[in-house]
């Protein structure tokens, strides 16, 4: 009977009317079959590894942080989590990457802040950070200074300031790459004390302390994880804390930013994003993942080995990017102050 009735449905609306009718019905059975297979993925997910692109060499902080978090994350999600080293550009080289991966949650990035809130003003990169990824977590904020060696004739920041008044441009100062967060610290604090210094860049942390360690530059700026193992060995010592204002307390002597009179402050923190346009409930599931993983006592336990800070509040997702986006601003004035902003 319904059928007889569509039937005459069909012939009052004549044979266009029909066929319309029947390519409507298609494309609705189509949408729903492939609603359902999205929903469907996205309940399921994931069902297979799922890749992390760290924008440092192997042995730094970031990727001491990453892999440690990510070995507690792959239990709580039930598949691996790869853990891959792709430095170049200090971090950018990564993020361009990411932009372009497919947005379903299986390809992630990590890094300092460096890409996301420096690196754009002063160089030209491939990405906007602000637009092209999904943020999911910050791992914690990093412990930074300047190191010299034992046998170095600094014996003091204030030393080492006065060397660049009378010998400008002489000092060489190693770095991570252009424009992160030591770099940019050095800069500023070269146009305040009207000093030249000249910047010696490398793609990481362990090829920064592998210059200093040889006598290839002056002094260096890294994370402290980078360089506290040398400082406790006699190898290296700290001439200034950049990051935090209050200092380490192993070292209550060595001076801060803030101690010295400087009025600003620059951090360091540690960033996973996902490309832009991964599903809400995907970057949901791997938020939940990751911050249960950096509340274990393995992964904070690690954390401070590494000299990185943290709050029992983790930033991630709509919170993050809105923090991004704070330290995204503050560094583009910074950068215009001291005209270091690509041309």
């Amino acid at each position: 009977m319904k059928k007889i009735l569509y039937q005459r449905d069909l012939s009052c609306i004549g044979k266009k009317g029909e066929l319309k009718l029947k390519s409507i019905i298609i494309l609705y059975i189509l949408f729903s079959a492939f609603l359902g297979s999205a929903w469907g993925a996205e309940a399921k997910f994931p069902t297979k590894p799922i890749h992390i692109w760290v924008g440092w060499a192997g042995g730094g902080s970031t990727d001491v942080l990453v892999r440690v978090a990510s070995s507690i994350a792959e239990k709580i999600l039930g598949q691996p989590i790869v853990v891959e080293n792709r430095p170049g550009g200090a971090g950018a080289l990564v993020m361009g990457l990411l932009k372009n991966a497919k947005p379903d949650g299986y390809t992630l990035g990590a890094c300092t802040d460096t890409p996301f809130t420096r690196l754009p003003h002063t160089t030209g990169v491939k990405y906007d950070p602000l637009e092209d990824f999904t943020y999911i977590t910050q791992l914690g904020n990093s412990r930074i200074g300047l190191v010299v060696r034992p046998d170095s004739p600094f014996k003091s920041f204030k030393g080492l300031l006065e060397f660049t008044r009378n010998n400008p441009g002489q000092l060489t100062h190693g770095t991570p790459g252009v424009g992160n967060t030591t770099h940019l610290a050095m800069e500023k604090i070269a146009r305040v004390e009207n000093v030249k210094i000249q910047h010696i860049f490398f793609h990481s942390a362990s090829q920064v302390i592998t210059a200093i360690l040889g006598g290839h530059v002056s002094c260096a700026s890294t994370a402290a994880s980078s360089f506290i193992p040398h400082v406790k060995a006699g190898t290296l010592k700290p001439l200034l804390m950049y990051y935090p204002p209050e200092g380490i307390e192993q070292w209550p002597e060595v001076p801060t930013l803030k101690r010295l009179g400087y009025e600003f402050e620059i951090p360091l923190f540690e960033v996973i994003a996902a490309p832009k346009g991964v599903p809400k409930p995907i970057a949901d599931k791997l938020i939940a993942a990751f911050s249960e993983a950096m509340k274990s006592p393995q992964y904070r336990d690690m954390a401070r080995a590494q000299e990185t800070i943290f709050s029992d509040k983790i930033l991630s997702g709509d919170e993050l990017h809105k923090f991004v986006k704070i330290q995204f601003n503050f560094f583009g004035t910074l950068i215009k102050e001291l005209d270091l902003q690509k041309k």
